[in-house]
């Protein structure tokens, strides 16, 4: 069985034994290459052929197949040797609309019999998944469908409100049909038009494509829900192709045109009470068939959620992975376990524009959705006021008891932008080389740091102004982004959160596992959350399930913050342990010269007066709680194809305290200057 690994090979089952006492073959005298899951698929088409690789220790024979022709069917032995090649031909072109077996494929050497493939012939013609085919409601709309196929004379056989057309085909033998409605849908409904069958060599082929012309008015979501507040608008777009009229059945809201479909629905009073309010309907019709008409409930929420939840996405580079992150966001409000909170999404679609999303649970469709709420516009470069802007947008639309911060980026930290690629440009004017600093190994695996330009970044200072200039204090705020987990960061920011939740070291580039984590994002139904239980579900994730098994997390307390300094301050005006070197402190990513170093572990081995480091040490247990590791940490810096670093000190924070080439900067921060 070795030898079978070295290919893509078959599992053969051994049937019959010897016979007659002739000597018999063994299971590891016979290997198949070219084929996969035990079958072989050959196309639909008569003629076309297919073909895999044969070796074996004795000579050999194909035997008992039908429905194709093997060329060759026995062969010598040449197990040491050059494989041979068979060639599979059906013998007849597959009309069906379906995948048919044709027969087993089996083998004898010397006296043994083996079952060896499956033999499947596939259609001669290929529709698309689900054969049905959708379009737009308008006459004169068009689509267009791939088909697959070898067959040279092919025909289509077209009905109902529908033409069709078909192109020539490609190097992989796809053809597009073009469709074309020949009728309007006017109705709320699908319907389906018209039908698509297929000639192939003048024989008709079993099976059609459906074409569905898609209903002619629809919404966006099952009711529109408006925040509590007056004057706070949300977004409505009605899908259609046709001229709309909409009107409003009461003056408690109002719509407003923004462009095309793109309707704004406000509500003209605040919701002063617990309870949910119904405010009436939106009526649509289409203009040209007033009979074509749909309603749509208003309903303003409660004066306040229990909690509202904002993740802000920044960045274009890291977006497949956040659309991901929306996606298991959404399965876990599947389980309908957010009660009366409310979740927001701030994505960045490019680098001038965002959008505002509400992701929840609508129990009238029984599933979690993903409802747009406003369209936001970005200039650069980012700054503290647009921060500001779109963070009040989410806020303004979803007043809450207590509020959390989640914020999906990359990032380094607390270093400011100019210290930072691309341009280093601090860094080169005090005449540090750059190239020494966060070359990202081209092998490595994707991380959240560093990949978006400049203007599109954020200082941790920014974030920290943007947050007081709308007088909230979030009760966390959790960092789905690198290195955000050092103490510099945590205390620029100890004004703007209860709790800061982040990582010391790279974050992979999927992410928290949101399907995992949300659920203890909305405890009690919603009105709280357990922080711990987020940490270790995040770090044994990564330990157990994901392809790269790195995470470092914890929590800090920032009503701790000002204590920490104080024994830090202790800490460096004691004298430095003769002995201490930098080089053998806990550091968080794979460069030479590092820039995050443990803090715990910093002081431990620096501080000459013990009773200072022990009561630092105190403090710092009460600070920086919810400790969770991986053994080893992944970084996609420092080359030489050396990705994982051992963590054999973990106190859940960094600090770039007597770092040379961030030096300057360091000492702008506000922990230096609470701690000097």
């Amino acid at each position: 069985m070795k030898r079978f690994s070295i290919y893509t090979t078959l599992s053969l089952i051994l049937l019959c034994g010897c016979v007659d006492k002739q000597p018999s073959a063994s299971i590891d005298d016979l290997y198949i290459g070219g084929i996969y899951n035990h079958q072989l698929i050959l196309d639909g088409a008569e003629g076309v052929s297919s073909t895999f690789t044969v070796k074996a220790k004795h000579d050999w024979t194909i035997i008992d197949y039908k429905g194709f022709s093997c060329t060759p069917s026995s062969g010598e032995k040449n197990f040491d040797g050059v494989a041979t090649t068979v060639t599979a031909t059906p013998l007849k072109a597959n009309n069906t609309a379906d995948t048919i077996r044709l027969s087993d494929l089996n083998f004898k050497l010397l006296a043994t019999r083996f079952v060896g493939i499956s033999v499947l012939q596939m259609p001669q013609i290929r529709f698309p998944k689900g054969n049905i085919v959708r379009i737009d409601a308008l006459n004169g709309s068009t689509t267009k469908a791939t088909i697959m196929s070898q067959c040279e004379d092919i025909e289509l056989v077209v009905s109902g409100n529908i033409t069709a057309s078909l192109g020539e085909a490609n190097s992989k033998f796809e053809r597009t049909i073009t469709i074309t409605t020949t009728s309007d849908n006017n109705t709320t409904s699908e319907q389906v038009i018209g039908t698509i069958g297929f000639k192939a060599n003048g024989v008709t082929q079993g099976g059609k494509m459906e074409v569905v012309q898609i209903s002619a008015l629809s919404f966006d979501r099952s009711v529109v829900m408006l925040p509590s507040r007056a004057g706070v608008g949300n977004t409505l777009r009605i899908n259609s192709k046709f001229d709309v009229e909409v009107s409003n059945t009461s003056q408690l809201f109002s719509v407003t045109r923004e462009s095309g479909t793109s309707f704004t629905v406000t509500a003209t009073a605040d919701n002063t009470t617990d309870a949910k309010r119904s405010l009436g309907s939106v009526n649509v019709i289409l203009k040209d068939y007033p009979d074509c008409g749909i309603s749509i409930d208003v309903v303003q929420r409660p004066n306040k959620a229990p909690q509202t939840i904002v993740a802000y996405f920044i960045g274009t580079a890291l977006q497949s992975f956040f659309k991901n992150n929306v996606t298991k966001i959404l399965e876990a409000l599947e389980k309908d376990i957010q009660g009366k909170s409310q979740i927001l999404v701030i994505a960045t679609e490019s680098t001038s524009d965002a959008t505002l999303y509400e992701l929840r649970y609508d129990k009238i469709l029984g599933k979690a959705v993903q409802e747009e709420v406003k369209e936001l516009t970005l200039t650069t470069p980012y700054n503290a006021g647009l921060f500001e802007r779109n963070l009040r947008e989410a806020l303004r639309f979803a007043p809450a008891d207590k509020y959390a911060l989640l914020v999906g980026s990359h990032a380094l930290g607390w270093i400011p932008k100019g210290y930072i690629p691309s341009t280093f440009s601090t860094l080169q004017r005090l005449g540090f080389d750059p190239s020494k600093l966060w070359q990202r190994d081209k092998n490595a695996e994707i991380t959240r740091h560093l990949g978006d330009s400049e203007p599109t970044r954020y200082d941790v200072s920014e974030i920290a102004s943007a947050i007081e200039a709308n007088n909230v204090k979030f009760d966390y705020i959790l960092f789905d982004a690198c290195f955000m987990g050092n103490i510099e960061s945590a205390y620029e920011l100890r004004n703007s959160a209860k709790y800061i939740v982040g990582s010391p070291c790279e974050v992979m580039g999927a992410g928290f596992p949101y399907d995992e984590v949300t659920p203890y994002m909305l405890t009690e139904g919603g009105k709280s959350y357990d922080l711990d239980k987020i940490c270790s579900k995040y770090v044994d994730y990564y330990r157990t399930s994901a392809a790269t098994p790195s995470a470092c997390i914890a929590v800090t307390h920032t009503d701790e913050l000002d204590a920490l300094a104080s024994a830090m301050k202790a800490v460096n005006g004691a004298e430095i342990r003769s002995d201490f070197s930098l080089g053998r402190v806990q550091y968080y990513e794979g460069q030479n010269p590092h820039t995050f170093y443990d803090l715990g572990d910093m002081v431990e081995q620096s501080c000459a007066d013990s009773a200072v480091a022990e009561k630092f040490k105190t403090q710092l247990d009460k600070t920086v709680t919810s400790r969770y590791h991986t053994d080893r940490f992944y970084s996609a810096y420092g080359g030489n194809n050396i990705y994982y670093h051992d963590i054999y000190y973990y106190s859940g924070t960094t600090t770039s305290a007597m770092v040379e080439h961030y030096s300057t900067a360091w000492k702008e921060t506000a922990w230096y200057k609470a701690t000097h």
